[in-house]
């Protein structure tokens, strides 16, 4: 993470008045060429504010700005993009009626050149394939079809085609999965080594300290520290500079046996072609069960089901101990459920009323009649703002848009509970969130858990959903797959299982040629408790074989019950004169990511040693040594299995 010393732009004492309210108080920053420079703080300390300056959105009231050695001042964000500066916002700005190719050169029309449409076609292509995402988004699609994660990395193509040397990205992962993070940041390390300057807006710490070079903490609108080196800080001390004050990470709390409680939700075989192809799951009163899906997989699509948003094609749900069939929002609300959407901009903002006034669109839908009484609700409203940390005399401005997107989903939150809802769906309900706000969330839902709520999480944070959920749902290509506990799965295996079928496909490959070679059944298996999960398998040897894919079934019940009994790498005798071979599998930074299942014919016996080595042979082939063997079977865990240890 070497900075070239070129200072690509520079802010000094930037001030920007709203009416009465100060958004930024003296604001002092620099970029450089070749950096990833993290603008930090909590919700209203002023960083979007900030970023809209920069880019022109926004016109400071006092300060000045420099870019490229030349003082600047931006009118209007075009100034800003001719100058060389993008910006992808938090909330999309993309045009739904328009395909994603026009969306990613809409830009260009606004200059005195217009290129053919099949030059801006090419261009639009060649910027998605540059973030690898070109054969998942078609540029034909209208935007208006794409999920909130696509949108947003249409949104990076657009400045990626514009050639911005200086490009701002606001909370650009709070609607990606684990994977795609992960190659949005290849991309932005790339930008980095060709000489941009990335001022990069995050909650995530995580992502703070593996991505950037410098960061500035902004707190109430000042700058509290400016251009420090993000190598020298540790977490603690930058929440602690953020906040004022210290604050627990996210812990693990015990979870509560909810199996004894009654079922408020249950979902059999639930299908809404094509996004959903087959969803079954069941939530207990007081119990949280993330839906673990990447974006694509149906777990949005779903949610929209159970509200009535999509319609359902078939299968059955219970709600609350009756028989459900979701028509619209509204007959949803009166069953008693509860919903907080992905999207808070499309899917939940009324632009002109006021932060109460949005708050009570849910208390509108439950009432009928010519008289709204908003009395009833507003103590309900001032109890839930002061556990948000929501100042009850701003309830009441002009607009909810006024605020900032983490004060947004606090209010959002609030809506979401204002009519003490038994069955609560949250779609990212931490989407755009500090880590002050999010513990203040995480608070109220076990609270809500306590009190007998059940609760259906969904979110790209696969370390929130772990950390919250009592029990965890994947789903993958519209399809639910078993159900583990929390505690026996990590955020990596979850990510494996949660992948596109379509993603393990050089593991099928590997899996098919060792099968081949020493004729047997092969399979990649996930251990989760006394349960185990095969992801694949390859080869036949009749039907006393490996686990089917996608189930999750006891260990008591598979055909190597007595290797899952054994330390893995154990040559084991099973039933039916069969032999099994279990090989753990990490990834390079040591932790597991399942294990390989060999399982012979019968009558036939396994080659150890050989089996080994070419299992060895095959993850090496994996690029930048993504899986190898445990180096030590040793320490890993083995399933008890008929009392056996």
């Amino acid at each position: 993470m070497s900075i070239n010393s070129e200072l690509l732009f520079k802010a000094d004492e930037i001030s920007k008045v709203f009416g009465s309210f100060s958004a930024l108080k003296g604001v002092s920053f620099e970029l450089a060429a070749g950096e990833i420079h993290a603008l930090f703080g909590a919700n209203g300390a002023g960083k979007s504010t900030l970023a809209k300056v920069i880019c022109g959105h926004i016109v400071p009231t006092k300060g000045a700005l420099e870019a490229f050695g030349a003082p600047v001042k931006f009118a209007r964000p075009r100034d800003a993009m001719n100058a060389g500066i993008g910006m992808v916002t938090q909330e999309t700005s993309l045009a739904g009626d328009l395909t994603v190719w026009e969306n990613i050169v809409l830009p260009v029309y606004g200059g005195k050149k217009k290129p053919s449409q099949a030059t801006l076609r090419r261009k639009a292509l060649s910027a998605l394939e540059s973030l690898g995402f070109a054969e998942e988004i078609d540029i034909r699609r209208d935007c208006s079809e794409l999920s909130a994660a696509h949108r947003q990395l249409v949104e990076i193509a657009r400045i990626v085609a514009l050639g911005s040397r200086i490009i701002i990205l606001d909370e650009p992962t709070a609607a990606l999965s684990p994977g795609e993070s992960a190659r949005l940041f290849k991309v932005m390390d790339a930008l980095r080594a060709e000489g941009r300057g990335l001022i990069f807006v995050s909650h995530r710490l995580e992502e703070i300290f593996a991505m950037t070079d410098r960061i500035t903490i902004l707190r109430d609108g000042h700058s509290v520290k400016s251009n420090l080196a993000t190598a020298d800080l540790t977490q603690s001390e930058l929440i602690s500079l953020m906040v004022g004050q210290n604050l627990e990470a996210l812990a693990a709390e015990p979870i509560p046996d909810t199996s004894k409680e009654p079922v408020l939700l249950s979902l059999q075989d639930v299908r809404s072609t094509p996004e959903v192809q087959s969803a079954s799951l069941e939530i207990h009163a007081g119990e949280i069960v993330g839906l673990g899906g990447l974006v694509g997989s149906g777990r949005s699509e779903l949610a929209e089901v159970l509200l009535g948003l999509r319609p359902m094609d078939t299968g059955t749900i219970t709600l609350l101990g009756k028989p459900y069939t979701p028509t619209n929002s509204r007959t949803a609300l009166l069953s008693g459920l509860g919903f907080l959407p992905e999207d808070r901009r499309r899917q939940s903002i009324v632009p002109d009323f006021s932060v109460r006034e949005n708050i009570l669109l849910n208390h509108l839908s439950s009432l009928s009649g010519p008289r709204l009484k908003y009395s009833s609700r507003n103590a309900r409203i001032d109890e839930l703002a002061e556990q948000m940390g929501l100042a009850r005399d701003r309830l009441d401005d002009s607009s909810l848009l006024n605020f900032s997107g983490g004060m947004q989903q606090k209010a959002l939150v609030m809506r979401a509970l204002l009519l003490n809802p038994k069955v609560l769906i949250l779609d990212e309900p931490t989407k755009g969130v500090d880590i002050g706000a999010r513990t203040t969330i995480y608070k109220i839902l076990r609270q809500l858990a306590a009190e007998g709520v059940a609760m259906l999480l969904i979110s790209s944070d696969f370390e929130e959903l772990l950390a919250l959920s009592h029990r965890i749902v994947p789903i993958s290509d519209g399809q639910t797959i078993g159900n583990v506990y929390a505690a026996e799965i990590n955020e990596e295996q979850l990510t494996l299982v949660c992948a596109p079928r379509s993603s393990m496909d050089r593991q099928k490959q590997m899996l098919g040629r060792l099968a081949e070679q020493f004729g047997v059944q092969t399979g990649w298996l996930l251990r989760a408790g006394n349960n185990v999960l095969c992801l694949t398998r390859q080869g036949e040897i009749g039907e006393q074989g490996l686990p089917e894919p996608g189930v999750v079934i006891p260990a008591d019940d598979t055909f190597i019950r007595k290797a899952l009994g054994c330390q893995a790498g154990t040559l084991c005798d099973e039933d039916g004169d069969r032999q099994s071979l279990l090989m753990t599998v990490n990834n390079r930074r040591g932790i597991n990511m399942g294990t390989i299942a060999v399982l012979s014919r019968s009558q036939e016996k396994l080659s150890r040693d050989d089996i080994f080595a070419q299992t060895t042979k095959e993850l090496s082939a994996f690029e930048e040594g993504q899986f190898q063997l445990a180096s030590d079977e040793s320490d890993q865990n083995v399933i008890p299995v008929g009392g056996q240890k």
